[in-house]
């Protein structure tokens, strides 16, 4: 009786996998009929097994798991290639465990014990890798911690009862099975709030990001606008002044129209769209901050990079760089940018001028302030890391450098 209820056990948690990591499509009406068609095959499976006096749940398995395959194949909206082996590992794992249990014999449900704990990692980990929650490797970690945890409860609740009856172990092994359970559903409550909550605040951050980098072009653009606007009555002006011979007026009036015109013009031209918006947004706060800028920029019309994550790394590596700037006289500011093509990779370079007697968390390159500012490094790197890139923070007295290298092509 306690096989049945475990492999059950496992059956439902096979189906609540596909379920979870999937994008299903199938209304509640077929999903109800695939369900209770595998566990009529388990069933079958468990009850010729006790006709026959063999164990043969392992069969019923893997009925399951060709099922299983079978559903996600006609229901599944991911393509068939990509989620095969993730819907075959967990079926497969099961057939090969429950055939390691039947063959072992223990009684009182120890070797079920056994094998539930490295079941329920082994689900948690593909879970956690499938939907995003972890890296697979951080799945096997916090899945080893769980382990631990299921050991520990092993040793506190079942080895003081190794000589006792077969009913007492069961209840054991029932008890210690309704734990894991619980600790399973904690670890992935707890992992699908932390990705939620960091999701909202990474819309919430690159929103702001957007926002902020469309009210600097907007002033620019809007500037721009209005010089043209007035550019006729600029021609006019001029016309009247040398009518009436005052060529000393007509250069007093081209020197206020040359400042002017300075305001909007054009720092960059890389050749990525993008990127001139950003630099040339940053460039012209630069300027009104009175910080000497050296610029370099190429860059090839179209990036593997999204906007808005390019957005995020050249917007705040630059916020930062200015702001590191306006900490030290204006006759010490400097800012030096550097982007070109360097084989297969976008290399981005920035330096800027900085205090020389900074602070041993500045040294750690971990901001004392809070908020945006911290955060925005934080999701510099995040946005690097997504497209396997590299970022380089280096410091000298007086001087700060970011390096970063991303991929031209997405691998």
């Amino acid at each position: 009786m306690i096989r049945g209820f475990f492999y059950y056990l496992w059956l439902i948690l096979y189906w609540f996998y596909i379920e979870r990591t999937g994008e299903m499509t199938p209304g509640a009406g077929r999903r109800a009929v695939t369900l209770l068609l595998a566990c009529l095959l388990l069933g079958a499976a468990l009850a010729g097994a006790a006709v026959s006096g063999r164990l043969v749940g392992w069969l019923g398995f893997a009925a399951v798991t060709l099922l299983f395959l079978l559903y996600d194949c006609f229901f599944d909206r991911a393509a068939f290639r990509h989620r095969m082996l993730p819907v075959l590992a967990p079926g497969v794992g099961i057939c090969l465990l429950a055939l390691l249990e039947e063959r072992a014999a223990w009684p009182g449900g120890r070797m079920l014990f056994l094998v539930n704990g490295p079941l329920l990692f082994g689900f948690f980990a593909l879970s956690a890798a499938q939907r995003g929650y972890l890296s697979l490797r951080s799945a096997a970690s916090v899945g080893m911690a769980y382990l631990l945890l299921s050991a520990l409860l092993w040793q506190l609740l079942f080895s003081g009862h190794v000589s006792a009856g077969v009913q007492t172990q069961q209840g054991l092994a029932l008890l210690i099975t309704a734990l894991q359970f619980l600790l399973l559903f904690l670890m992935e409550s707890t992992l699908f709030a932390y990705k939620k909550g960091f999701e909202f605040r990474t819309e919430r951050f690159q929103k702001e990001v957007l926002e902020h980098q469309y009210a600097e072009i907007k002033a620019i653009y809007m500037n721009m606008r209005g010089w043209r606007h007035d550019y006729h009555n600029h021609i006019q002006v001029l016309k009247a002044y040398l009518a009436a011979g005052s060529i000393e007026e007509v250069n007093d009036y081209l020197n206020r129209l040359e400042q002017d015109l300075d305001r909007v013009d054009t720092y960059v031209k890389s050749g990525n769209p993008m990127i001139d918006a950003i630099l040339n947004s940053k460039l012209t706060l630069a300027a009104e901050k009175q910080v000497a800028v050296n610029c370099k920029a190429q860059a090839p019309e179209t990036l593997a990079v999204e906007d808005v994550d390019l957005c995020v790394i050249l917007g705040n590596l630059l916020d930062n760089a200015l702001e590191a700037c306006e900490a030290i006289l204006p006759k010490e500011r400097f800012l030096r940018v550097y982007l070109a093509v360097l084989g297969s990779q976008f290399y981005l370079s920035i330096q800027n001028s900085s205090r020389e007697d900074l602070s041993e968390g500045e040294r750690s390159y971990i901001t004392n302030k809070r908020g945006n500012h911290g955060y925005g490094m934080r999701r510099v790197k995040a946005a690097v890391d997504k497209y396997d890139g590299f970022l380089n923070l280096a410091n000298e007295p007086g001087v700060f450098a970011a390096e970063v290298t991303l991929p031209l092509a997405r691998g």
